[in-house]
């Protein structure tokens, strides 16, 4: 948030700079633009001017020349006196129009208008045209002249009026001629420069103001759609974190409410009564450590989570580690591997419950992903930065370069889907990572590759004593610890197909089913109750959601392609609406969530079955 203002303002103050600057040059090329264009508009001024005055200059020198051969013709009279005052009248107006152009030409300061007036002088134009009035005011005033010097008068004014002033006019406006082509060029230059000025001011103004606003709009979009993502994957996460919680509270909820109503009875043999005890005490102790995980998480993010520092033997630590999460590997026939790499300290200072927490959640992921081969446990430390360091690598599943990204973040797993393989809130990582930081380390993925496996790193600080003893190699002592196997039991004539990949649970649902007089079969995958519902006759199906292989939608689905019409109930952990919504979609009959009391699943197979058999008839 804090960024994005800073974007923002400085966004802001560039727009207001870069346009004050923007205003300011359009001002200043403007400016520049009307003076070019005023100086060009006055210099063609100029020229048409001068054009007028030089051609009424050479109008009135041809009149005078054309009217001077009258002289000649003419008989002593009123017609004399009539040529004579037009020819006077005529060389006036010449010399008053050649006075004013003469000072006009002093006082015009355009190039073009100076060059002219430099010919006018090199071709002695002033000269010839003053000489050329004197011979005519002679011609006009003086009567004394005899008939041949008027002759000569009127062929020197006839000569000047065409060779001498006449060409000059007649080059002088040729001239005037290429220096309005000219002008009329540069005014055309000008134009397309403007023109041009204008584009790169457009472009500037987008460069130096719209792009970084269009730029600063987008990132914010960019922004507030990622926000929007997030939070709803936030959403998402919680959703369906919400639903793997619940199902992994109910799970075991069942198993310890179920085998507590057992205990009630009084008819019962020892051994199921202490097989019943051991199962409440197992689920129970699951649920315990599941209310801790998020209640631990939730200090870690509060920054109220206390550590309590001791001095730990390592060997004796990690062996009693290796005893208790060996029973795990045994169940699953994988080996369990614990050694050093160098030497290692005898003694650290670190708070024994949270490593063997955060060892116990990676061992335990680590063995719950592997299916065969081994688990190993490589300890070493760093002197330097007394640094204790455990990698443990596995021979499992391995995990997805997409899903690497979710494993530490709160409420997100791997796999959320309903069909996943293996169980679990996916809080253990989040929390072994929250709790090494809390240590002075860290847990990081080293690598991990599909179908090969996964090797994690853990860190933590081994305090300032920890090199002061230092060993080369330490030994495991393996504890065995036994695992009763499940007994099941029997119910009525009516066929059931009992489908739940928690044993303990679906032996439960046989004792109660099998007690209300059911014949019930088990199956722990989606693949075994296909088997048994496509060879067996059943009455009714009752269906888990979430088991590995198949789900409960895809053996649904499978059934009711084989035309398996007789009832099928959801007997699942899932209870939010949004999953029974999703279960009456798919065809189930039922939602029956667990933890379900008997007498409850008794009358919900009941009614099942009874409104089957109306049907059927």
């Amino acid at each position: 948030m804090e960024e994005s203002k800073k974007l923002l303002k400085k966004t802001k103050q560039k727009f207001f700079l870069f346009s004050f600057f923007g205003i300011l040059l359009v001002l200043v090329v403007s400016f520049i633009a009307l003076n070019i264009h005023g100086n060009i508009v006055s210099q063609q001024a100029s020229i048409q001017k001068m054009y007028s005055m030089i051609g009424a200059q050479f109008g009135l020198v041809s009149k005078i020349s054309s009217l001077s051969e009258r002289f000649d013709q003419i008989e002593i009279g009123d017609d004399e006196s009539e040529v004579k005052a037009e020819f006077l009248n005529l060389l006036t107006q010449l010399n008053s129009l050649n006075v004013e152009f003469n000072s006009w030409l002093a006082k015009n300061e355009f190039t073009n208008v100076q060059n002219i007036e430099e010919l006018l002088k090199i071709k002695d134009v002033d000269k010839k045209m003053l000489l050329f009035m004197k011979r005519a005011r002679e011609l006009a005033i003086n009567k004394n002249l005899t008939r041949l010097e008027v002759k000569q008068h009127i062929k020197f004014i006839t000569e000047s009026s065409r060779e001498g002033i006449g060409e000059v006019f007649l080059f002088i406006s040729a001239k005037l001629d290429k220096e309005q082509a000219k002008s009329l060029n540069s005014l055309n230059q000008t134009g397309f420069f403007l023109v041009g000025l204008c584009l790169l001011q457009v472009i500037a103004v987008w460069l130096l103001v719209f792009k970084p606003l269009y730029t600063t709009i987008l990132l914010q979009n960019q922004k507030i759609s990622n926000a929007l993502l997030r939070a709803r994957s936030a959403n998402r996460s919680k959703t369906d974190f919400l639903a793997n919680i619940s199902h992994e509270i109910r799970t075991p909820m069942t198993a310890i409410m179920g085998y507590a109503d057992l205990l009630k009875r009084d008819d019962i043999p020892v051994e199921e009564k202490e097989s019943a005890v051991q199962i409440i005490d197992k689920n129970a102790t699951h649920l315990l450590g599941l209310i801790d995980e998020i209640l631990d998480i939730s200090k870690i993010e509060a920054g109220k989570f206390d550590f309590e520092n001791e001095k730990i033997d390592l060997s004796n630590f990690l062996n009693e580690v290796y005893s208790l999460i060996n029973v795990k590997s045994q169940e699953k026939g994988i080996e369990l591997i614990f050694k050093n790499q160098g030497k290692i300290p005898k003694f650290i200072m670190a708070d024994p419950k949270r490593l063997k927490q955060i060892l116990f959640n990676i061992l335990g992921n680590a063995i719950k992903f592997t299916n065969k081969g081994y688990v190993e446990l490589k300890v070493s430390f760093e002197a330097e930065r007394k640094k204790l360091m455990v990698k443990i690598k596995d021979t499992g599943v391995g995990i997805s370069k997409e899903n690497r990204k979710k494993l530490f973040r709160p409420f997100e797993q791997g796999d959320t889907s309903v069909n996943r393989e293996f169980g679990g809130t996916g809080l253990g990582l989040v929390l072994s990572k929250g709790l090494a930081r809390g240590m002075g380390g860290d847990v990081n993925i080293v690598e991990s590759k599909l179908g090969i496996g996964t090797t994690f790193e853990v860190i933590i600080d081994a305090g300032e004593e920890s090199d002061e003893h230092l060993l080369k190699r330490f030994s495991t002592n393996i504890v065995e610890e036994k695992v009763e196997p499940l007994k099941g039991s029997e119910l009525n004539n009516r066929k059931i197909l009992v489908v739940d990949d928690a044993k303990e649970n679906a032996r439960l649902f046989k004792l109660y089913l099998e007690e209300a007089g059911a014949v019930v079969e088990v199956a722990n995958d989606g693949e075994t109750a296909l088997e048994k519902a496509s060879s067996q006759f059943f009455d009714i199906v009752l269906l888990d959601l979430q088991m590995p292989g198949k789900d409960g939608f895809q053996v649904i689905r499978e059934l009711r392609k084989k035309s398996f019409e007789r009832p099928i109930a959801a007997l699942t952990a899932h209870a939010m609406k949004e999953e029974r919504d999703k279960t009456a979609e798919a065809g189930f009959d039922d939602h029956i969530t667990k933890p379900v009391q008997p007498k409850v699943l008794v009358e919900k197979v009941r009614s099942l079955l009874s409104d089957s058999t109306i049907r059927n008839h």
